[in-house]
């Protein structure tokens, strides 16, 4: 079983890459993560696992996840890529702000995210019986992704793709501070929950911690920004 983030995302990135307009890149990326998210929930008693891994569960567990996902990245993105270090240049990851001003059909959206997680189940069946090629399918869709995100920062594919991104006034402290507490209460819960011996299931949890952390971050410095107005910075101006 390759690794939920970012290996699964190497597989149907590309399709991105080679059709713009036919693609949800942030679908494609959560889609294809949709699978093993699943696990979050082990010991919970819901019936989700192993439905997630399941053909069905492309349709009843992964679409819907993904949809919902895909909008709150969307809603975030603005707020938590103005935030994001401007080093290293070459990952441009400010760029990632233009995410929050696309809203692509929902049909190129719910497309992307079965395909996405179609990929991850056939990855799955395909290194599930040697665990040496899982290991290394899992080192090679990290190098992989790593070399997409490289490739489209260095090539500046999200403002060709999707314009500039929008400029939003930060709070640093505030901001990261959020980040930071919501994340580790996240990852010390995650430690006490049913099935925390599993990799897998702790990790999924640690991933949801994580995005936990920078959606309340975001929409903590968003209400703050509503409340006390402060002036809008600029994008290049903080490390």
């Amino acid at each position: 079983m390759p690794l939920t983030f970012p290996s699964h995302a190497a597989l149907p990135l590309p399709l991105k890459l080679w059709r713009p307009r036919w693609f949800d890149g942030v679908a494609l990326v959560v889609g294809a993560a949709a699978p093993d998210l699943a696990y979050a929930l082990d010991g919970s008693g819901l019936p989700v696992f192993p439905l997630s891994h399941q053909w069905p569960g492309l349709i009843l567990f992964c679409l819907p996840v993904t949809l919902v996902c895909a909008a709150l990245v969307r809603r975030a993105a603005p707020l938590v890529a103005a935030h994001l270090p401007a080093r290293p240049a070459v990952l441009a990851l400010r760029d990632y702000g233009v995410l929050g001003t696309v809203r692509p059909a929902l049909a190129v959206s719910a497309a992307s995210a079965l395909l996405a997680a179609a990929s991850h189940l056939l990855w799955d069946r395909i290194t599930e019986p040697a665990p040496v090629l899982d290991l290394a399918s899992s080192a090679g869709g990290a190098l992989a992704a790593l070399a997409l995100a490289v490739h489209a920062g260095r090539s500046g594919l999200l403002r060709t793709w999707h314009g500039t991104p929008p400029v939003r006034p930060t709070r640093p402290w505030l901001f990261w501070t959020v980040a930071v507490a919501v994340t580790a209460a996240g990852a010390a819960v995650a430690t006490r929950l049913p099935g925390a011996f599993l990799l897998h299931t702790t990790g999924a949890r640690l991933i949801l911690a994580l995005a936990a952390g920078l959606l309340t971050a975001a929409a903590a410095t968003h209400l703050t920004t509503l409340a006390r107005p402060a002036a809008t910075a600029d994008p290049g101006s903080q490390l």
